[in-house]
């Protein structure tokens, strides 16, 4: 039964992941700030394809880790799925 579990918590993260990855896409500018300086200011961006792509791929690959190991290595699985989510909704924080 616990298999069960852990594919729900992987499809969700995975799914939540793909609708910020396409908001991101449709709403984000061209340019995303991926680092800010100290001074505040935007220091180092990516076009918005590969900034929107490296959260979900993390999210994406860590999911499908959590709901395939059987080891002790789980809960750091679902720790960075979720961590991808993180950055994604960071990403619309610093470039709205």
């Amino acid at each position: 039964m616990t298999g069960n579990k852990e594919k729900v918590i992987g499809s969700v993260i995975i799914v939540v992941s793909l609708i910020l990855a396409v908001v991101g896409y449709i709403i984000l500018p061209e340019s995303l700030t991926v680092q800010i300086g100290l001074d505040g200011k935007p220091s180092n961006t990516l076009p918005k394809l590969f900034g929107l792509l490296i959260p979900l791929a993390i999210s994406v690959i860590f999911s499908f880790m959590y709901m395939n190991d059987q080891g002790q290595r789980k809960s750091r699985n679902l720790f960075a799925a979720i961590f991808g989510i993180f950055i994604s909704i960071l990403m619309f924080v610093v470039n709205l």
